[in-house]
């Protein structure tokens, strides 16, 4: 027993000797973000699904990602530029003097309804904006090893986060109401601001390229450099597949997130305060309830599931969770019931499965591309997606019934889990040319997930390393051909 609850902590909270200050100060700081943004953002899709109209919601889904496209453009322009502790300071304190800005606007009723969408989008685009920033800073600090270790730590706190922002936005409803939940979210960000300024010793962070003989000089310059670093990501075949893999991810999330906004409203139904805090506190309770369940997952069960089927076999579960809710709101219809369920894929399994899909990203993946692709399939592929997901709902909702858009949901969850296999066999792939590689780094990553991971590589390619490489690769292949039941094929091609 003792044994298990010390594995259990290990997997939990996998800091080491020297790793502690600045990572429990970064959890902190990660924690309290995503709380002050998710009492924000639950301010916000309130007075919007309330004071403008919930049919509104999908055109918002359009100009959201569209603004994050600019964002994540500016990010790159910077990146390499700005050292990532001074990125992070200029974020904290952009988002804090504009959270004020915005609750000024919301109180004055002068600006009328205009106000709504642009406290939506800012709502929305800081949530995202936060995870970016974060990881471009986080991923400049630790090592490939670390990274695969104490990221998944990171990813955590954003539920942490979550959870603590759902119960203060319940709590404070009543008292502040749902219009000033900005203004909250601006004194959380202050207090990060405070807390960046006053820790000693947070690390400066250099750029990808720490020396620079050139840097772009104007607009045209620039923004050729910024698609090169698009460029550079998108012409990874594995990133590239897993990429087709979270568009579909974030389109069919942002497609049940709608129906999701729909059933609330109509639960919380009416206009006025009362509604606005009411439609608040529902949503905070069903997303805190869910994050628990998701951080228990994550802390409890997501390790042990990678150890015992492997990172590519874990990123199955949230395609088949969209395909068989998808399935059942089709054939049971749409209500809040379904509509929860289409929602948990979200607020349960994407959480909790963070793991998985950060490993697959940075155990094999080149590290000088390792910050960039994390951007690109969080700011780019994340609007694509949301963009997609927006036009389908508008055109689908003008030329069809809920009942036909609930199956072609179905459809895509189908062509998600048929990536899923894909992304799987490619990685497999990947794996297997890290192996022969040169560098030490990409072939150590490659052997610590060999064991499980072997059964995602052709077999003719185990076969072909076995004789070849390093002593520990030649060990690590002959093992995994032994699990596959190959025993005797491995102990001919070693002879």
């Amino acid at each position: 027993m003792t044994g298990l609850v010390r594995r259990i902590f290990t997997d939990t909270v996998p800091l080491r000797r020297g790793e502690w200050g600045l990572g429990l100060f970064l959890y902190g700081l990660l924690t309290l973000m995503v709380a002050a943004d998710w009492v924000g953002k639950l301010g916000a899709d309130a007075l919007f699904v309330k004071r403008y109209g919930v049919q509104y919601v999908p055109f918002m889904y359009i100009i959201t990602p569209l603004a994050m496209l600019a964002v994540s453009a500016l990010i790159f322009f910077f990146v390499d530029r700005v050292r990532r502790r001074t990125m992070l300071l200029w974020y904290v304190a952009g988002t804090t003097a504009l959270s004020v800005a915005i609750q000024l606007a919301i109180s004055f009723p002068v600006f009328g309804n205009i106000v709504q969408p642009i406290s939506y989008v800012f709502a929305h685009g800081v949530k995202e904006t936060i995870y970016i920033l974060f990881w471009v800073y986080a991923g400049n600090l630790y090592d490939a090893q670390q990274s695969r270790r104490l990221f998944p730590f990171f990813a955590g706190s954003v539920l942490v986060g979550k959870i603590l922002g759902g119960f203060v936005g319940a709590g404070i409803a009543p008292i502040v109401h749902a219009e000033n939940f900005i203004g909250a979210q601006a004194v959380g960000f202050f207090v990060c601001f405070l807390a960046l300024v006053a820790y000693r010793g947070l690390p400066e962070g250099q750029g990808s390229r720490v020396v620079v003989s050139h840097r772009p000089q104007g607009l045209r310059e620039s923004l050729r450099d910024s698609a090169e670093g698009y460029r550079a990501v998108a012409s990874d075949r594995m990133l590239r597949t897993f990429g087709v893999g979270v568009f579909f991810w974030y389109f069919l999330m942002q497609f049940a997130n709608f129906l999701y906004l729909v059933g609330l409203n109509q639960t919380a139904a009416g206009s006025g305060v009362d509604s606005e805090d009411f439609f608040s506190q529902l949503y905070a309770s069903v997303y805190t309830s869910s994050s628990l369940v998701a951080l228990l997952i994550q802390s409890l069960l997501t390790s042990g599931l990678i150890r015992k089927l492997g990172i590519a076999r874990v990123l199955f579960f949230l395609p088949v969770w969209f395909l068989g809710t998808y399935a059942a709101a089709a054939s049971f219809g749409l209500n809040l019931i379904t509509g929860v369920a289409l929602q948990l894929g979200e607020r349960i399994w994407i959480p909790a499965l963070h793991r998985p899909a950060a490993e697959l990203v940075y155990s094999q993946v080149a590290s000088p591309i390792r910050p960039r692709a994390r951007a690109f399939l969080s700011g780019g592929v994340n609007a694509f997606g949301n963009m997609a997901a927006a036009i389908a709902l508008i055109v689908g909702l003008a030329a069809s019934d809920m009942q036909t858009l609930l199956a072609v949901g179905t459809g895509l969850s189908l062509v998600y889990v048929y990536n899923a296999g894909h992304t799987r066999g490619v990685f497999g792939r990947r794996i297997a040319e890290n192996l022969a590689s040169p560098e030490p780094e990409v072939r150590w990553n490659a052997i610590e997930v060999l064991p499980t991971e072997a059964g995602a590589i052709p077999a003719e390619m185990l076969h072909s390393l076995a004789s070849v490489g390093t002593e520990d690769v030649a060990n690590g292949v002959q093992l995994a051909l032994t699990r596959r039941g190959l025993l005797a094929v491995a102990a001919n091609v070693t002879e």
